[in-house]
């Protein structure tokens, strides 16, 4: 599994993105950068688009996405997945025909260029060449992790997306019951001076993060890091220096990884 980081912090500036990987070239998985980041030709490749939650951040490159896809299309549409609350948001706010085309319906609607496809809590779904189930974590607004499966067997390899989410528990048993977890990938938005602030908009801090990854005990694969609020990343990196946690590494926009 190739997990290509197109965007990864919580707060944009000229050349950090917001949130968005991409999984073997083919699937996205939220769309907080995308359009600013690949080529027309990489962009037509995507067939599935995985979306955590409907904050801005994790959508904001969606529909530029689907406006290139428009006229440089592959005979199938773009499928975007996410929990049936997380469509209704994009289809009522953002592909409405009113602040974006409804691409669900252009350029034509027995051939749109969108289609939309509900998972529910703890669905696993077959994505391409991908096992993706989904899990709720405990975030301001509905929102999901999605573990993600690769191969079959003794070869399977298991990645963990937990996405924006304060305290919670599921998504740590569910991590402890997996198949070769060899990285969760796992957000940590701001500084521990800002607890109260994370408390109350469901983000983790350094602090935060080491009480969540004391759940996986004895499981221990990498964590990669990511969402940190740009203004606050060096005292995060401080923080989860003084950790001592070798295992914990902080994520940078264009870096790749393969497990």
């Amino acid at each position: 599994m190739e997990i290509r980081v197109l965007g990864c912090h919580g707060s944009q500036l000229p050349g950090r993105g917001f949130t968005g990987f991409l999984i073997d070239g083919t699937t996205l998985l939220d769309a907080g950068a995308v359009t600013s980041v690949l080529t027309l030709e990489e962009q037509s490749r995507i067939d599935h688009v995985l979306i955590s939650h409907a904050h801005l951040d994790h959508i904001q490159e969606l529909p530029s996405l689907a406006d290139n896809l428009c006229y440089i299309r592959k005979n199938d549409p773009l499928t975007v997945i996410s929990m049936p609350r997380v469509i209704n948001t994009l289809k009522r706010h953002i592909f409405n025909g009113a602040i974006w085309p409804d691409f669900s319906i252009l350029p034509r609607a027995e051939k749109p260029v969108l289609q939309f496809e509900p998972i529910r809590s703890g669905e696993k779904m077959r994505v391409g060449h991908l096992r993706v189930t989904s899990i709720p974590v405990n975030h301001s607004v509905e929102s999901v992790a999605y573990v993600i499966e690769s191969g079959q067997g003794p070869a399977t390899k298991t990645a963990i997306f937990v996405g924006d989410t304060g305290p919670t528990e599921k998504i740590w048993s569910v991590a402890g019951k997996g198949k070769n977890v060899r990285a969760i990938f796992v957000e940590t938005s701001l500084p521990g001076e800002m607890a109260e602030m994370a408390e109350m908009t469901g983000h983790l801090t350094p602090a935060g993060l080491a009480r969540e990854l004391e759940k996986l005990y004895p499981l221990m694969p990498q964590i990669y890091l990511y969402h940190m609020k740009i203004q606050y990343c060096e005292a995060i990196r401080s923080e989860i220096e003084r950790l001592k946690n070798g295992r914990i590494q902080i994520l940078q926009d264009g870096q790749v990884i393969r497990i």
